[in-house]
């Protein structure tokens, strides 16, 4: 946490307290974390967009690291708490990054601000309800404080095992060799493989971020259905065709109601698709509507 709180920033807005880091120089990108995580997955998740000439505006979410679950409970709330956010830091208007958990509060913030919102970008984002995946005992295994620090262990002194083990978790039916090669090219690059590291590194400490992943979970099943026909920006909505979560329809059913819509679907692409080997087209889309 003293590590995290050296790269972040507390902000008192008329909302409530968030916590906030920024990454980078260049057109603003808003990039709004999945779940569970905190600032430090909005920045590593989406640093091809920092790389490309942008600065990341990187909150952490109702309940993540530093900001109370009181500051926003709903999508709703979180994207007004983002509205005050910017006033407080002087950005009048950004490029919107909603990230898997991070969709619904993104869908609204460019519904209820449109004049603050230059594009909205939606990864491998959640859209419609949805119930948690995996069976319990996996998931209490897997998110107990020894789970989390067995897989960060595993993460520290084997990268090139945990970035396997991150392409199997996050995909499903890919062909034994497609794994292997999505694999490869994620441990071709060591900036890849580093966040790659940083976002396993997002799941922890668990009694920092545990209130936020419950407070979405309990959003995510019961969604109300949201405002996708007040959306009037240019939306680029990217979904991987092997994603581990059921989240084509979400992708497909917001294609079909936002106007300004484009989707792309990466071919053998998991959750984590800045991590795709072929998310090329995707990437480059994002950053020409950024820095437009």
């Amino acid at each position: 946490m003293k590590a995290l709180d050296d790269r972040s920033t507390m902000l008192e807005t008329e909302h409530g307290l968030v916590q906030v880091a920024r990454e980078g120089n260049g057109s603003k990108v808003l990039s709004i974390h999945g779940s569970p995580g905190g600032f430090d997955q909005g920045l590593a998740w989406a640093q091809h967009l920092r790389n490309g000439g942008c600065e990341l505006i990187a909150p952490s979410r109702p309940g993540y690291l530093r900001t109370p679950l009181e500051s926003g409970r709903t999508p709703s709330e979180q994207a007004d708490l983002y509205a005050a956010m910017l006033d407080t830091l002087l950005i009048d208007k950004v490029t919107v990054l909603g990230i898997s958990s991070g969709g619904p509060s993104a869908v609204h913030f460019a519904a209820r601000h449109p004049h603050r919102t230059n594009a909205l970008l939606l990864d491998a984002a959640v859209l419609l309800p949805i119930a948690p995946t995996g069976n319990k005992i996996e998931r209490t295994i897997m998110f107990s404080k020894i789970g989390i620090r067995a897989y960060l262990q595993v993460g520290a002194r084997w990268p090139k095992l945990a970035a396997a083990d991150f392409v199997s978790k996050l995909s499903t039916g890919l062909h034994k060799e497609s794994r292997r090669e999505a694999v490869r090219w994620v441990t071709s690059d060591s900036e890849r493989l580093n966040n790659i590291g940083e976002l396993l590194a997002s799941l922890a400490p668990r009694e920092f971020r545990e209130s936020g992943h419950m407070n979405d979970e309990m959003n995510e099943i019961d969604l109300e259905p949201l405002p996708f026909e007040e959306i009037t920006m240019s939306t680029l909505i990217t979904q991987g065709t092997h994603d581990a979560f059921p989240l084509m329809e979400h992708a497909t059913s917001a294609a079909e109601k936002i106007a300004e819509s484009e989707l792309i679907l990466v071919e053998e692409g998991h959750h984590g698709l800045p991590f795709c080997p072929k998310a090329g087209p995707s990437i480059e889309r994002q950053l020409e509507l950024a820095l437009s």
